[in-house]
């Protein structure tokens, strides 16, 4: 039989002996091709630490470690060695692909290239084939290059993981701040005790949805010259109460959201020295365990999420279920430093080759969200749906319609209108969720209809926001604010409602408990890097108006 091994002391022949014969190695360790992968993640990471932690690079990080695997793997298939060499040839590719854009970036400046660096794709290439060529040549001195590259890589890789501890060690304090189960106890005496919440009927559904930066309907027609009623009429005519004078809390998204979903402001944050400077780790940690979400999961609630690409809503720890279609933000940022992106703009244009451009990412989640959030229907348990838009925030792709536009429809469109046509699509997806929502064969939801800050006016960025003219704070904080309760008892609500008050309101009319209901007060901080530094600027904005004129030069014309 062929496959007989031979008796021990008897020669094998040639042939069979090299069939079974492993690859040849040398017994070096490959780590470089693993460290520079790492590296390459790592450092993006060092670079925005005010905005991403291990959590939100992990994907990545594993991501790009398997990547060099494979590309070990097959240089070895390839030369049938498993040494210095095919590991230098590994680092190599592995290098030069997840590193694209800081090497090539010259290349791109020189063959005139677009953002994408499609052009020096035929360049990087002939590059990476003539180094791979030259190691070859200078096999004999594999050793020495071995470990050059490993010392190379370590140095890169130890220097983020430096700057990611040494961030840590004077701002990872800050992350203690916010607590939820401190939180929760602290409105504990406000919610019903667990023997009076006991009902035998189902509590209903509620539907939250933020439309990032959708003005007002007075700042859309004071200061924008939009008549966007129609809007406010239809919700009317389904039962909404509209807050027509309504503003934000805060001027920016998290520190909004975060209010919203604490139920409360930030003072925790702004009289707590360890919160400092631009660093958004505490409120990415509120975001992630709210109070709101909190009280709802405990009342029998199923929590779903619907995020977007922002890594402050992409998906919820506490969430049941998260919907974000698509990369993370950091994701994003990541894979566009590498040839993901030329390669993914060689390619044909498909949904997946396009989600790397910011724009085709938000044509490929917004719609399919909608469509999954219509179709959740009644179950046995209530739930409780977050969902984040950015169809009112840059990039501005969508037609009024929903149609997705191409790049250069967009720049030809200009961003004015692209806001405009944003709000009309916003108006699109509420009339359907809405009348979804309501159908009559189930039963009715809350439903809360919010922006969380409006649009950035022209203004003058050295100035502090505080100190900025009235017109420009009544714009950035100018919302679209409107809810439906079932059982139409909107006594507690009022034209300037904000949303730090919208789950105190629910939470008292349907679960029982005796918030009471804050002051509503609207707080600027500087600038983006003294985030914490709130400043009270509710009078300011709230004394009468004078007649305003348009923050943006051309006239827009009217949402119908």
């Amino acid at each position: 039989m062929a496959d007989i091994e031979q008796p021990m002391g008897e020669a094998a022949p040639a042939a069979k002996k090299k069939r079974h014969r492993f690859i040849p190695t040398d017994g070096s360790y490959p780590f470089h091709p693993f460290l520079f992968a790492a590296a390459s993640v790592l450092a993006v990471m060092a670079r925005n630490l005010d905005h991403a932690g291990l959590a939100d690079v992990l994907p990545s990080l594993v991501g790009v470690l398997l990547f060099a695997l494979a590309v070990y793997l097959l240089v070895a298939l390839l030369r049938r060695r498993l040494d210095r060499l095919t590991t230098i040839i590994s680092s190599i590719w592995v290098v030069g692909l997840l590193f694209y854009g800081q090497l090539f970036k010259d290349v791109n400046g020189i063959v005139q290239g677009s953002f994408s660096m499609a052009k020096t794709l035929p360049y990087a290439f002939a590059i990476l084939v003539a180094v791979t060529a030259l190691a070859i040549l200078l096999r004999r001195a594999s050793g020495l290059v071995h470990s050059v590259l490993t010392g190379i890589a370590a140095v890169l890789l130890i220097t983020p993981i430096w700057n990611t501890v040494s961030y840590e060690w004077r701002n990872g304090a800050a992350r203690e701040i916010y607590n939820l189960d401190r939180a929760m106890a602290e409105i504990d005496p406000f919610i019903a005790p667990a023997g009076e919440r006991i009902s035998s009927k189902r509590p209903p559904d509620i539907y939250h949805f933020i439309f990032d930066r959708y003005a007002s309907e007075p700042i859309l027609q004071q200061h924008f010259g939009i008549d966007n009623s129609a809007i406010g009429r239809f919700l009317e005519q389904r039962g909404f109460y509209v807050a027509r004078d309504s503003n934000s809390n805060y001027q920016k998204t998290g520190h909004s959201l975060a209010s919203t979903l604490y139920m409360d402001y930030l003072n925790l944050l702004g009289d707590d020295p360890r919160a400092k400077g631009s660093n958004w780790r505490p409120i990415y940690e509120m975001l992630d365990e709210t109070r709101a979400s909190k009280f709802l999961i405990s009342q029998g609630y199923d929590f779903l999420q619907f995020g977007s690409w922002w890594v402050g809503t992409y998906d919820n720890p506490l969430a049941k279920e998260n919907h974000p279609h698509g990369f993370s933000e950091f994701e994003m940022i990541y894979l566009r430093t590498t040839a993901a992106l030329p390669v993914s703009h060689i390619l044909p244009r498909r949904p997946l080759t396009m989600r790397l451009d910011w724009d085709n990412a938000q044509c490929q989640r917004v719609g399919p969200q909608v469509e999954e959030i219509k179709a959740i229907g009644e179950r046995d348990k209530p739930v409780y749906v977050f969902a984040h838009f950015l169809v009112t925030h840059g990039p501005f792709v969508f037609t009024p319609e929903g149609r997705c536009l191409t790049l250069q429809e967009q720049i030809k469109r200009g961003e004015d209108q692209g806001y405009v046509d944003g709000i009309a699509y916003a108006n699109k997806i509420i009339e359907e969720i809405v009348t979804t929502l309501q159908s009559p064969d189930r039963e009715p939801p809350i439903i809360i209809i919010q922006a969380d800050e409006g649009p950035f006016p022209e203004r003058d960025w050295s100035i502090p926001w505080q100190d900025s003219p009235v017109d420009g704070l009544r714009i950035k904080t100018g919302i679209l604010n409107a809810y439906f309760f079932p059982n139409k008892d909107y006594g507690s609500l009022r034209s300037d409602i904000t949303p730090v008050n919208s789950y105190r309101v629910v939470f008292n009319n349907y679960l029982g408990a005796n918030f009471p209901i804050l002051p509503d007060r609207i707080f600027f901080f500087p600038n983006d890097a003294n985030i914490y530094e709130f400043h009270d600027v509710t009078e300011k904005i709230r004394r009468p108006a004078n007649v305003a004129g348009r923050a943006i030069d051309q006239p827009l014309q009217p949402v119908n």
